[in-house]
């Protein structure tokens, strides 16, 4: 593997947790890994954050088939 190969890169923002998760579903079933990011400070303390704040994250090998395989569903980056 190249030295990039861990990379994440920025695909797009879920507007909530709902939202998210069916990014993330959708990408498994191709095995595609997703990271999820709350930038929310308080988000670390089940504090409710504000919508459209999750960051959805993908390795960049894989970031051209994640952002086929979710089209228009991205809100972009």
């Amino acid at each position: 593997m190249s030295e990039h190969s861990d990379r994440l890169v920025l695909i797009g923002i879920a507007h909530d947790e709902i939202e998210a998760n069916i990014w993330r579903d959708i990408l498994a079933r191709e095995a595609i890994a997703v990271f999820v990011k709350n930038p929310e400070p308080l988000a670390a303390w089940g504090a409710a954050t504000l919508t459209g704040s999750l960051q959805i994250f993908v390795q960049a090998q894989h970031e051209k088939r994640a952002r086929w395989l979710l089209g228009d569903r991205v809100t972009p980056s």
